[in-house]
């Protein structure tokens, strides 16, 4: 009769054990993830404070945007404005040369001051970097390697050089090869032709009016730029209308800035153009020339690309938004990317160098004609020299002191001027100068001149 309470007693206790025993469980699963969640939450990594870099860039085609960049839709044709790199760009002044593939030319716009022009949204658009090391393709490695010894490595630097497209362009070394070809072994035959002074299609009075224009609207960058260093705004605005006509031609090239002067930096030999030596008859007969010249040319491109990531760093500049002449040169006043740290000038006050706005590009080109040794009052000969400083063609300086001139209200020097005859049967120097500012002094007359000013004539 006593088993059954027994029996019931040892029932109890085996349930209670069980019941105790999956308490604890609980209890040791709480604590560890309550354990667990603290840990997350306080190693301070989230997912948004590493966002991962942009997505590669299509293979490269016959396109702007294949080309290693998204490029903004600027008109082709250069304006006529300096390379930089010791070339002929042959200007067309009166309609838009042929667009190179992808550019649409946008309707003019002009902004007043201080709001720009061509101002993108560079702290949303700058390229950061992700977690790791970004993937740089395997033909950038040696830029990459070079630019790491120069003191230029780390996440930003590999973010950029992410951007580019997976394999460089033959064009940018391809064009500056055949042109040197050309000129060492197949000379053209001295012009008996008269040379011309000025641009074709520039000194007419509504390009006049378009500059008086884009004065007026930025009136406030071109006036703090002519009390900051002393060059006139009808020589600056003259000087912009010549480079990027205002600001509406800032490409001639599908290429950007960046993939033009990275892509000709690591082509150092005959087989990195093989599309371009059949351009070139009897190459196979030069090798050792190509040999010679490749790389010196490839170092040049080097020492700008280096002065371009280094202001893109600096000055938070976007790599997709690069638009240049064929040899690299930026902005509305048309720098190389080595002119910048030195002539550079910020004009709106936001601490950085963007010569895509107005401001910027104003004091810039101002600052270098200034450090070349612009100042009130210098008489014309003077002038031209200063302005021959930054693209060493008279065409060039003739153009711009002329341009000014009518824009302070003389006639237009071409309906008089005869055309001189070339010097020693030679056309006008090439342009070789670096985009950058020109200021000149305004002319004293407070009357229309009777007769414009005589133009130097070109020399070789």
């Amino acid at each position: 009769m006593m088993l059954q309470p027994a029996f019931a007693v040892h029932s109890f206790c085996r349930r209670a054990w069980s019941v105790c025993g999956l308490a604890g469980c609980l209890l040791l699963c709480a604590c560890s993830g309550a354990q667990t969640a603290a840990s997350r939450g306080g190693d301070g990594i989230t997912s948004y404070d590493l966002p991962s870099s942009p997505a590669a860039t299509p293979p490269a085609a016959p396109s702007n945007t294949a080309q290693g960049y998204a490029t903004p839709n600027y008109s082709g044709g250069y304006a006529g404005g300096s390379n930089g790199a010791g070339t002929t760009a042959a200007p067309s002044y009166g309609e838009p040369q042929s667009q190179a593939p992808g550019y649409a030319a946008p309707a003019p716009t002009y902004a007043p001051s201080p709001a720009p022009t061509y101002a993108p949204s560079y702290q949303q658009s700058q390229p950061q970097p992700a977690a790791g090391s970004a993937a740089i393709a395997p033909a950038w490695r040696p830029l990459a390697d070079r630019l790491a010894a120069d003191g230029l490595s780390g996440p930003r630097v590999d973010a950029l050089l992410a951007t580019l497209s997976a394999t460089p362009t033959q064009s940018p070394m391809g064009r500056k090869m055949r042109e040197l070809y050309n000129r060492k072994f197949f000379p053209k035959p001295p012009s008996t032709a008269p040379a011309a002074l000025y641009y074709k299609g520039v000194l007419t009075d509504a390009n006049v009016q378009l500059c008086r224009q884009f004065v007026a609207q930025n009136k406030r960058a071109f006036d703090q730029a002519e009390a900051r260093f002393g060059v006139p705004s009808s020589i600056a605005v003259s000087l912009l209308f010549v480079e990027t006509r205002l600001g509406k031609v800032l490409a001639d090239v599908p290429e950007n800035a960046f993939y033009t002067l990275a892509s000709m930096s690591v082509t150092r030999q005959p087989s990195d153009i093989p599309d371009w030596l059949p351009r070139m008859p009897g190459y196979q007969e030069h090798l050792d020339w190509f040999a010679e010249i490749m790389p010196k040319r490839a170092d040049w491109a080097y020492k700008e690309v280096k002065a371009l990531v280094e202001h893109m760093l600096r000055d938070n500049i976007d790599p997709h938004h690069l638009p240049s002449s064929i040899y690299g040169a930026v902005g509305l006043c048309q720098f190389m990317p080595s002119n910048i740290a030195t002539y550079g000038a910020d004009g709106d006050g936001d601490g950085k160098v963007d010569l895509f706005t107005i401001p910027d590009a104003v004091a810039s080109l101002s600052n270098y004609l200034a450090k070349h040794g612009w100042k009130p009052g210098l008489p014309r000969t003077r002038q031209h020299q200063i302005l021959m400083a930054y693209n060493h063609a008279a065409i060039y300086a003739n153009t711009i002191l002329a341009l000014s001139d009518m824009i302070n209200g003389a006639p237009s020097p071409e309906a008089s001027a005869k055309p001189a005859p070339a010097t020693a049967g030679k056309p006008a120097p090439a342009k070789t100068g670096k985009a950058a500012p020109a200021k000149a002094a305004k002319p004293a007359a407070a009357k229309p001149a009777s007769k414009a000013p005589k133009p130097v004539k070109p020399t070789n």
